[in-house]
């Protein structure tokens, strides 16, 4: 039993290791959505126009459409 004077340092070890782990794999995650919107869009492109590569070039700032980027 932990009194009052001690503190609880395996407990603070597990809180930090399961949000660091936690923090890991929703970074992942993120990371991985991301790209595969950017893939999907990739093989809309390829084939025709698509409504889905339509959504994803409204996205971009250079398909506007009086054409250029900046």
């Amino acid at each position: 039993m932990v009194t009052p004077t001690q503190a609880p340092t395996k407990d603070y070890d597990t809180v930090q290791t399961v949000g660091m782990t936690l923090a890991t794999i929703l970074f992942l995650l993120g990371i991985i959505i991301i790209v595969s919107k950017k893939m999907k869009c990739r093989k809309a492109d390829s084939r025709s126009e698509s409504p889905t590569c339509k959504s994803c070039k409204s996205e971009l700032p250079s398909s506007a459409p009086g054409g250029g980027g900046v």
